[in-house]
């Protein structure tokens, strides 16, 4: 395969993607748009769930897509590319151990903390929850089900978690989070210049290196 080609299964996989961002822009919804959305997250679920490392593929197009949209100024798809981001984490079973995916998720949502609410707001949680997933992979994923069971949140010791797959209660959550997150984002101001005080503090506590 020559250098910068694309396999089938990721072309598939981009295509997917595609569909499920497409439609999002503020001035293109309507009342039928969360039917779509939900069944093109489903399509994209059932094709990436065929195979553990369709995860992997998922999220380094996620990644691309986001500095896309960046480049692009379609800041619309900000929000729903940070969640999908955020749930396709939680759906890995398993990242490779020389796996560099996450700081590179880090360095890219880094940038986005000097940027105005709500994208300092959305990128400063998904940081918070890349530091965690690095100190513990598979920790977000079991605290959201001892939280769905009732069971009490303890703290860990161990650097790895057990993944597994989530509940559908734990899916639909995750699904009304995103039509709340997209509807918070279209009443905001576009980026421009400054942050909040608690993304500045987020920012002096990460200290990513530079890409």
């Amino acid at each position: 395969m020559q250098p910068g080609a694309t396999t089938c299964t990721e072309d598939r996989i981009q295509h997917a993607l595609e569909r499920c961002l497409h439609g999002l822009s503020l001035s293109r919804c309507s009342s039928s748009w969360s039917a779509g959305l939900c069944l093109n997250c489903w399509s994209l679920q059932e094709l990436v769930s065929r195979d553990p490392g369709h995860f992997l593929i998922l999220l380094e197009q996620i990644l691309q897509k986001t500095r896309e949209v960046q480049e692009k100024g379609t800041y619309d798809l900000l929000a729903p590319l940070a969640l999908l981001f955020y749930s396709t984490v939680l759906c890995t079973p398993h990242f490779p151990p020389d796996s560099d995916l996450l700081l590179k998720a880090a360095r890219t949502y880094h940038r986005f903390l000097t940027w105005p609410v709500p994208y300092c707001s959305i990128y400063q949680e998904l940081l918070t929850f890349i530091d965690a997933e690095l100190k513990a992979p598979g920790i977000t994923y079991q605290r959201l089900v001892r939280a769905e069971q009732g069971l009490p949140i303890r703290s860990h010791r161990s650097s790895t978690v057990p993944r597994a797959w989530p509940s559908s209660k734990t899916s639909s959550r995750r699904l009304w989070k995103l039509r709340s997150w997209l509807l918070a984002s279209g009443t905001q101001p576009r980026p421009g210049s400054g942050s909040g005080p608690g993304c500045r503090r987020w920012e002096r506590k990460l200290a990513f290196p530079a890409s």
